[in-house]
């Protein structure tokens, strides 16, 4: 039978996974068979499937189906949201998959690399910021029943500039942040600091919570995160936080109005639920591919894949049950309509910076949680994702520029 344009088309850039490194380095292991599956329309049963991988006889058989339009959107540059990647296609339904939880998550790497090719995403360069610039020590922490910590912080800039403390996402560590502390007109007016949480980075775990299931608390992060403020930077602070870093950056404003002067929220999730899986700390998974994988999907398809492999590669350094513990407090615990009640932006500025393809904490959920901060604004951010100051920091810096300048301009006024 002859194929279809879109048939050809996916043959076409199924071909370029042979010659893909990662590509091959992600199923070298897997024993299923893949193939994906163009469905007719008005029969969703009939599939004309498309052989990926090659399983061992009698293998799991993991088969992604879609109609040709999908296929054709996937395939395209600039993919429309929530067809952009795997994981992003099967929550919005424009795509199935059939095969077994356990399955999927083990191939996880390997489908989303997949994802990037069939979109023509291939190797290629990118200018590296210089780091030359962050200097990192270690502050000693005092927690409220005396256990002390020490917390890799790393800093830039102006050394009696504005604060601007700047919180990663769960499972990440302070590194997200390296091409915002590099940038030269930044350092000119802040002092940029990060810290990286316990057990994230090069923060080692607490005391006895070492190779344990980790759980965050929305008690724990609150009190680390003050601690931190009160015993190290000892001044008034503008906050920037990332994800579950921008859950708590809203929450740190309410809580602590006099020490927070300013806060500016990416990616704000309203209620994440649904993001915990078993499989980010499972004995059959190989978590850090699975965990880079699975946040993998939730950036932005035009940003630039080296910025994408190292996005994810901070998650596959992720330390034991890190991530899916921080989920806990990010998809479980906080609640932005009754965690939020009291903050407002009418006397201060409160800005929400959220990426059109994030399906984790969209523009919906965030502009949710905008709602119920008073005098808060919202800015959708067209072309990036769940991650913007690592996957595009040049892009993100056209919009988080303004929002700092109008910050800095009103911190300056009030201290005078």
């Amino acid at each position: 039978m002859e194929r279809s344009e879109t048939e050809q088309r996916l043959y076409a850039q199924i071909a370029a996974t042979r010659e893909d490194q990662e590509f091959i380095a992600a199923i070298r292991g897997l024993d299923n068979a893949l193939d994906l599956g163009i469905t007719e329309d008005g029969d969703p049963g009939g599939i004309h499937a498309i052989e990926v991988l090659t399983g061992a006889p009698g293998s799991e058989r993991l088969i992604i189906s879609a109609p040709a339009i999908v296929w054709e959107n996937v395939m395209s540059a600039c993919p429309p949201v929530g067809q952009h990647s795997l994981t992003a296609a099967l929550r919005s339904g424009a795509v199935k998959i059939t095969g077994e939880a356990l399955h999927i998550a083990q191939s996880l790497h390997a489908l989303e690399r997949l994802f990037e090719i069939l979109r023509g995403q291939r190797d290629e360069g990118v200018d590296e910021p210089s780091l030359q610039s962050i200097s990192g020590h270690y502050a000693v922490l005092t927690m409220p029943d005396g256990e002390r910590i020490q917390v890799f912080t790393e800093e830039s800039g102006k050394r009696d500039g504005p604060v601007l403390l700047m919180l990663h996402t769960a499972g990440a560590d302070a590194r997200q942040y390296h091409a915002l502390m590099a940038n030269e007109s930044l350092q000119s007016d802040w002092r940029l600091v990060a810290f990286d949480m316990p057990g994230h980075g090069r923060s080692m775990p607490r005391q006895g919570h070492a190779w344990r299931p980790h759980v965050l608390t929305k008690a724990d992060y609150l009190g680390i995160c003050q601690a931190f403020i009160t015993q190290y930077l000892r001044r008034k602070i503008v906050i920037l936080g990332c994800s579950m870093g921008a859950a708590m950056a809203l929450k740190l404003a309410k809580e602590f109005p006099e020490e927070v002067l300013a806060a500016v929220a990416l990616e704000a999730p309203w209620k994440a639920k649904g993001r915990r899986s078993p499989m980010l700390c499972h004995a059959q998974v190989n978590q850090v591919a699975h965990n880079a994988a699975y946040v993998r999907g939730l950036m932005s398809p035009i940003s630039p894949l080296a910025l994408r492999r190292r996005a994810a590669w901070i998650y596959g350094q992720g330390g034991f049950d890190i991530y899916g513990g921080d989920l806990i407090f990010y998809s479980d615990d906080f609640d932005a309509e009754a965690d939020l009640v009291g903050l407002s932006g009418e006397n201060r500025i409160i800005t929400l910076l959220t990426g059109a393809y994030d399906y984790s904490a969209s523009p919906t959920d965030s502009g949710k949680v905008s709602a119920v901060i008073p005098g808060s604004r919202l800015i959708v951010m067209q072309d990036l994702g769940h991650f913007p100051m690592v996957e595009n920091p040049s892009r993100l810096l056209d919009y988080l520029l303004p929002e700092l300048d109008l910050i800095r301009r009103m911190v300056s006024s009030n201290a005078h």
